[in-house]
C-alpha cells in the first residue's frame, strides 16, 4: 500500500526503512535540505524535500492514493495539520499522528471524530512513563514489557557471575518452571542477538530476556541475583513534560519523590502542579545538590531532561554517589548502545516506543502491540490468530516459522501456554512472537489469511 510519512527524523526514517523493506510503497517528506541526500541514499523509498503541512507537497508524495499517512515531525502543531489534511481533505483511510501534548491529542480526536477511517494518536512521552513504571516494578531489569493484559512479562537481565542461571541451557527453563509459562525469549551476547531454540547455554554478562508469568517474578529475581527493592525514595532529574507526568504518577503510588530542574519557570510550574513532590531548583549534575538531598538513600534516580548527554552523566553520577538504580532518557542510538558498558541500569527511548506504537497501528490485522527491545534489534509482536492464516494451518513443526522467529506464548481463553512443535495455533488465540528485526518482515505472511 502507499504510505506517506511526514518527518524524516529518527522515528520517520526508521519507519520508512522498516516499511519499505517489507515491500510497502513509501514516500518520506523531510523539510531539512541537509538530510535529503543521506535519506535518499539510505532508504529504498521516495524522499521529497518540502513542507509536509502543505497540500502541494502532500500531493507530490501521493496522498491521494495513500492508504496511510504518518505524521512524526518534532512539532505537535505540524503533525496535527498533516493528520487533519489527511483525514478531512483527502479522506485517507488511516493516519497515525505523534502528539506529545495531551491537549493537542484531545483537540485532534475531536476534530476527526466525524470523519471516516481510523485516525490515532501516538504519545511517546506517555509510553515512556509507562515503561519507567514497569521497570520500577522489576528490580534489576534493564527492560520490561508486559503482554496479555499485564499477565505475561518480558524482562531483560544482565547475568552476573554469581547468578544461578549461569551455565544452564535454555531448555532447562522447562525443568525450573514446570508449572507456569516461563522461557528465555532472546539473548544479547557481545554484538550478537540470538533467538534461542533450546540448546544455547547461558553465560555471564549475557543480557537475557525472560518471558514469564507475573506470578514467577520473585523466583526469576532470586535466580538472576537481583535484589528486592522495597524503597520508595525516588529522584527525577528534569521537570520536562515527561518528568512532570512521571512525578505525578509516582505521587499516586505514594512514593517519596524529589524533582530537580535548573530552569526557574519549569521548577515553579512543577511546584504548582505537584502535591507531595519536593521540587528543587538546581542542576541534576551538581554533586553537592544531589548529596544534600540524600542521593545515597535513593532507590532509583531517573534522568528525564531534554539533553541526552546530561541524562547519561547525571545517571552515572547518581550511581557513583550511592543511588541503587539509575535510568536515563536517551534518544541518541549511539548513546543508548553504551548502556551495557556503563553503570546506567536502563535507557528509555521514546523514539523506540513511538516506532513500536506506530507499527502496531500500521500493521492492523489483529496486532495488539509491537515492542522493540534494546538497540531495536529484536521485536516482540502480540497478535491474534486469524482463521485461514498459515499459522493456523497445522502443527507448528509443519508451519516451519523462519529461523530467528519464535512463537513464545499463546493465550487461549484464560490459559497461557508455551507451545511446542506438536501444538497447533487455533483461530482466536493471542500469540506472542519474538523475532529479530531482520526477520520481522517475514512474519506477516504467516498471519494474514490471504497469504
Amino acid at each position: 500500500m502507499r504510505i506517506v510519512i511526514v518527518g524524516g527524523g529518527l522515528v520517520g526514517s526508521t519507519l520508512a526503512e522498516k516499511l519499505s523493506r517489507s515491500g510497502q510503497d513509501v514516500a518520506l517528506v523531510e523539510s531539512d535540505a541537509g538530510r535529503i541526500a543521506e535519506l535518499s541514499e539510505r532508504l529504498d523509498a521516495q524522499v521529497l524535500h518540502g513542507n509536509g503541512t502543505t497540500i502541494r507537497i502532500l500531493r507530490e508524495a501521493g496522498i491521494e492514493e495513500a492508504s496511510l499517512v504518518v505524521a512524526t515531525t518534532a512539532s505537535d502543531e505540524a503533525n496535527m495539520v498533516v493528520g487533519l489534511i489527511a483525514a478531512l481533505r483527502f479522506d485517507v483511510p488511516r493516519s497515525v499522528v505523534r502528539l506529545r501534548d495531551p491537549d493537542h491529542a484531545e483537540s485532534f480526536a475531536r476534530m476527526v471524530e466525524s470523519s471516516a477511517g481510523e485516525h490515532v494518536v501516538v504519545n511517546p512521552d506517555a509510553a515512556a512513563v509507562d515503561r519507567i513504571l514497569s521497570l520500577l516494578e522489576v528490580p534489576g531489569a534493564l527492560d520490561v514489557v508486559s503482554f496479555f493484559d499485564d499477565r505475561l512479562l518480558v524482562a531483560g537481565f544482565r547475568i552476573a557471575e554469581q547468578s544461578d542461571f549461569k551455565g544452564l541451557l535454555v531448555s532447562h527453563m522447562n525443568l525450573l518452571f514446570a508449572g507456569t509459562p516461563t522461557l528465555i525469549a532472546a539473548i544479547h551476547r557481545a554484538d550478537e542477538w540470538i533467538i534461542p531454540h533450546g540448546d544455547e547455554d547461558i553465560r555471564a554478562n549475557d543480557l537475557i530476556y525472560f518471558a514469564f508469568d507475573r506470578s514467577e517474578l520473585e523466583s526469576i529475581l532470586h535466580l538472576v541475583g537481583a535484589r528486592e527493592e522495597r524503597g520508595t525514595h525516588l529522584m527525577v532529574g528534569g521537570a520536562t513534560r515527561l518528568g512532570l507526568e512521571l512525578a505525578s504518577r509516582l505521587e499516586q503510588r505514594r512514593s517519596r519523590v524529589v524533582l530537580i530542574d535548573d530552569d526557574p519557570e519549569r521548577a515553579r510550574v512543577a511546584a504548582e502542579r505537584l502535591n507531595d513532590t519536593l521540587v528543587v531548583l538546581g542542576s541534576i549534575t551538581n554533586q553537592d545538590l544531589l548529596e544534600e538531598h540524600a542521593i545515597e538513600r535513593v532507590s532509583t534516580f531517573i534522568a528525564t531532561s531534554d539533553d541526552n548527554e546530561v541524562n547519561l552523566v547525571a545517571g552515572l553520577l547518581a550511581k557513583r554517589l550511592g543511588a541503587r538504580r539509575a535510568f536515563a532518557l536517551i534518544e541518541t542510538p549511539g548513546l543508548a548502545d553504551l548502556i551495557g558498558e556503563v553503570a546506567i541500569d536502563a535507557a528509555i527511548s521514546p523514539r523506540l516506543l513511538a516506532i513500536g506504537l506506530t507499527l502496531q497501528h500500521i500493521q492492523g490485522g489483529g496486532v495488539h502491540s509491537v515492542a522493540a527491545l534494546t538497540e531495536d534489534r529484536v521485536e516482540i509482536i502480540d497478535a491474534d490468530a486469524v482463521a485461514g492464516s498459515p499459522i493456523t494451518s497445522g502443527a507448528l513443526a509443519d508451519v516451519a516459522l523462519p529461523r530467528g522467529v519464535l512463537l513464545a506464548a499463546l493465550r487461549r481463553g484464560a490459559d497461557v501456554l508455551l507451545p511446542s512443535g506438536d501444538d497447533r495455533v487455533e483461530p482466536g488465540d493471542e500469540m506472542l512472537f519474538i523475532t529479530t528485526t531482520e526477520q520481522a518482515d517475514k512474519l506477516s505472511a504467516y498471519l494474514s489469511p490471504d497469504a
